[in-house]
């Protein structure tokens, strides 16, 4: 039996419906950038496939998510009213789908921020053989953690763990989470230092720093605002009677990764825009530099995870 209620259950559903609903909004002017031309409505040419994509794959893993989450509450609440049992040896089939997308959404963004660096490292594979350690680390544990609730949920709920189990596998999760802490913290010191060494190199050119101002901006807006959540997360798994706060932390989580990646596409291409109106009092260096950097900087986009 998880160590919460179902007005705990009712509580950590509002505050993910918020989050959600926030994610919705980004979403929106997420998918307008990409699909449509800076200056208008016209389709853009050509489209950012892999940025799209996933867009789409985080909108569906989300909404699997949520609407898990808003079912089972219902379940959950008449279940309370009702005061009946459920039958424990059920395969908790909801929880384990629930963790499943979640864990597929983070190893996805970590994916995708792991292939940036790459590509901003000039395709070096020791600059990414670190992370990708532990992103390798994250999906096992995702199949573990499949494993687990799937086939030994039964046969180790009454073994004593240090961390908290009555709400999921927290013996696998713990060190998802970690992992996924380790290749956002790499990964965006590496991306951060390749880009103030472009924009060192660059300063002969351009005397203005609006260019660091933002990056900062770009870096808070996606590898800030989610380490914000997930450290908490981490900790709170390690905590005595922590149930609920796993809950409520766990559910919001997602919402916020997908909201911080489509807000890196979004700033990075309204800064874009920007850009292009003044290109025309730019000079041929300028603008070559110009590009670079908003090629460099929607790298960052999916610091996350």
């Amino acid at each position: 039996m998880a160590g919460y209620t179902y007005q705990e259950r009712i509580g950590a559903l509002f505050l993910a419906a918020l989050a959600t609903g926030a994610y919705l909004c980004t979403l929106v002017y997420c998918l307008r950038w990409l699909s449509f031309s800076d200056q208008g409505w016209k389709l853009r040419k050509p489209i950012d496939r892999t940025s799209l994509t996933i867009a789409l794959m985080l909108f569906a893993l989300s909404s699997i998510h949520i609407t898990l989450a808003a079912v089972t509450t219902v379940e959950w609440a008449e279940y309370a009213v009702s005061r009946f049992v459920p039958n424990s040896s059920k395969l908790p089939w909801s929880a384990t789908v629930m963790c499943t997308v979640t864990n597929t959404s983070v190893l996805i963004t970590d994916g995708f921020l792991i292939y940036r660096c790459w590509l901003i490292c000039a395709k070096s594979l020791r600059s990414i053989l670190f992370p990708s350690v532990f992103w390798v680390g994250g999906l096992v544990c995702t199949i573990l953690q499949i494993y687990w609730q799937v086939v030994k949920s039964a046969d180790i709920a009454g073994v004593w763990v240090p961390v908290n189990i009555t709400i999921g596998p927290g013996t696998v999760l713990t060190p998802f989470w970690a992992s996924t802490i380790v290749v956002n913290i790499y990964t965006t010191a590496r991306i951060v230092y390749r880009i103030w060494k472009a924009v060192k190199i660059q300063r002969n050119v351009r005397s203005s720093t609006r260019d660091l101002d933002f990056i900062a901006r770009v870096l808070f807006d996606s590898g800030m605002v989610y380490l914000i959540v997930t450290i908490p997360h981490f900790i709170v798994w390690w905590t005595p009677n922590s149930s609920a706060a796993i809950l409520v932390l766990g559910w919001i989580n997602l919402p916020v990764l997908c909201s911080t990646f489509n807000l890196i596409v979004i700033r990075t291409s309204q800064y874009r825009a920007e850009g292009d109106q003044e290109w025309h009092t730019e000079g041929e260096s300028n603008r070559r530099f110009r590009e670079e950097l908003s090629g460099t900087t929607i790298s960052v986009v999916t610091i996350s995870n």
